[in-house]
C-alpha cells in the first residue's frame, strides 16, 4: 500500500543518486561542496547540469572561474562528505580543514580532489535563463576519468572495494552493493 508523500520531499523519490563533490575557485581560493542534484543533459556533446543554491560559495566560484570539477567520492568518504555539507566554504578552506589533497585539473583551472574515484571536468555553459530561474549550473564536459578497477563503460557495484556514495536525504547515505540484472 502506498502513502502520500509531502511535496517538499517528493524529489527524494527519484533523487537518490550518487552524491558528488563540486570544486571550483573564487578569487584564487579553492572551494568544495557536496551536490546531490545533478544529471547528464546530453552525451553528444557531453553536457551536465547541477542545481546549486545561489548563496553557496561554490556557485559564485563557478560563475567567476568559468569552470568546475565534479569529483565523485567513494563510500569510504561518507563521513567526510556529510561533514563537508555541514559547513560553508565562505567560512573555511574545506580542502585544508578536512585534510583533503588538491590536484591540478587537466583541462580546467579548478582543482580536483585527489582521492575521488571519478572526475568530470567542465567549462561553464552560460544558460542564463535557467541559471536565474532555477539556479541550475550547466557545464560542457571537457575531460573525464575514473578508477580503472571500478569503472569500465559503467560502474561495477559487484566488485569488492569502494562504492558510489548515494544520498537518500538529510544526512542519510547508502551504497549500491550488487548488480541485479
Amino acid at each position: 500500500m502506498r502513502k502520500a508523500v509531502d511535496l517538499t520531499i517528493a524529489y527524494r523519490l527519484i533523487g537518490s543518486g550518487p552524491v558528488v563533490l563540486v570544486s571550483s575557485l573564487l578569487k584564487g581560493r579553492a572551494g568544495l561542496t557536496p551536490i546531490a542534484w545533478h544529471m547528464p543533459v546530453s552525451d553528444d556533446p557531453p553536457i551536465v547540469a547541477l542545481e546549486i543554491w545561489k548563496g553557496h560559495f561554490i556557485h559564485k566560484a563557478i560563475l567567476e572561474t568559468g569552470d568546475f570539477v565534479i569529483n565523485i567520492p567513494s563510500s569510504d568518504m561518507a563521513e567526510t562528505v556529510r561533514r563537508l555539507g555541514s559547513v560553508s566554504g565562505k567560512k573555511i578552506d574545506k580542502f585544508k580543514d578536512f585534510g583533503l589533497i588538491k590536484e591540478a585539473g587537466k583541462k580546467v583551472k579548478s582543482p580536483r580532489l585527489k582521492s575521488a574515484i571519478g572526475i568530470i571536468e567542465c567549462k561553464l555553459r552560460r544558460e542564463d535563463a535557467i541559471l536565474k530561474k532555477y539556479s541550475v549550473v550547466m557545464g560542457n564536459v571537457v575531460y573525464a576519468e575514473a578508477e580503472k578497477d571500478l569503472f569500465t563503460d559503467r560502474w561495477h557495484p559487484e566488485k569488492n572495494g569502494p562504492k558510489l556514495l548515494h544520498h537518500l536525504g538529510g544526512k542519510i547515505f547508502s551504497v549500491p552493493d550488487r548488480r541485479i540484472i
